[in-house]
């Protein structure tokens, strides 16, 4: 199968593969290489454990329909879940230091027009919500992540009874579904491929990190999807208990459907795809660090 690349300006330090060529990226500061490979390594554990519970529960093993919280919880129950909540926490804090930079400094591409501005303000508001992840994983490693937790939903409450709040809502799930277009088209032309270093990759890499990643943004379309859907209901009908759906919702109403238990576990394997791609992002992404004048 052949699939349509848009050219790129070669590298010659870098190799195509089966088409694919790393592209030119903006210069990013020296220090965000290793905060944007920690946080893509934390998203990925993150995604993995949410994954891993819905499998799970599909085989029977165990496991359960979870969010990023619930994830983030279970991990600090494994042995030392403190010093790993507070590597998350660093690694997420990480991810929001990177979304912010792909906003400021354009290292994606994305331009001034009116397309690439709304990317641009994406990687922000995405940036917003991993902050939030992250504050919570650290409040949990330093013991006070319950206290944390309920304030935030006791915050949200008010918002979403509001008349405002539900308009704010509904153009939030509008946006989440429109999301959902933009990984499904991801996962179709595979573009994420340039952003790796290919030359340091061996082709058995290169077939995990194409697969995994159509496999995984193609899952996580359909999540974004039923969010955004439920998320335009509770706008038009209001929320029962002040909280926003999130991905152990969109889980749910996966596995309330027919042949829900297959479904389940195609969208927990799915959703472990999506860690795949998400880790080998953070080993192999081809980052533009600026070179120092001295």
């Amino acid at each position: 199968m052949s699939i349509n690349q848009p050219t790129a300006r070669r590298d010659p330090h870098s190799r195509s593969w089966h088409g694919y060529e790393p592209r030119s990226m903006p210069e990013v500061p020296p220090w965000i290489k290793a905060l944007g490979r920690a946080g893509h390594i934390a998203k990925g554990v993150v995604y993995f454990i949410i994954g891993m519970l819905a499998f799970k529960l599909a085989i029977g093993a165990g496991g359960e329909l979870s969010g990023s919280r619930d994830a983030i919880r279970e991990i600090g129950q494994q042995p030392f879940g403190r010093v790993l909540l507070g590597l998350v926490a660093i690694g997420l804090l990480g991810y929001t230091a990177w979304r912010w930079v792909q906003a400021g400094k354009d290292t994606e591409g994305a331009g001034y027009d009116a397309k690439g501005v709304c990317k641009r303000i994406g990687y922000a508001f995405s940036g917003l919500a991993y902050l939030a992840l992250g504050f919570f994983s650290g409040s949990l490693a330093l013991g006070f992540g319950s206290e944390f937790g309920n304030s935030q939903g006791n915050a949200a409450s008010p918002l979403l009874d509001s008349s405002w709040g539900r308009v704010l809502l509904g153009i939030a799930g509008a946006i989440t579904i429109g999301v959902s277009f933009y990984f499904a088209y991801k996962a179709y032309r595979a573009k994420f491929v340039t952003k790796y270093d290919l030359s340091a990759m061996r082709e058995t890499t290169c077939v995990i990190a194409l697969y995994a990643g159509r496999m995984g943004l193609s899952t996580r379309s359909v999540a974004f999807a039923i969010v955004g859907a439920f998320m335009l209901v509770s706008a038009v009908r209001g929320t029962a208990d002040g909280e926003v759906a999130g991905m152990s919702d969109a889980l749910a109403a996966i596995a309330a459907q027919s042949y829900g238990k297959i479904l389940i576990g195609i969208t927990g394997f799915g959703l472990m795809c999506y860690a795949i791609h998400m880790m080998l992002m953070g080993w192999f992404r081809k980052f533009n660090v600026a070179k120092s004048n001295v």
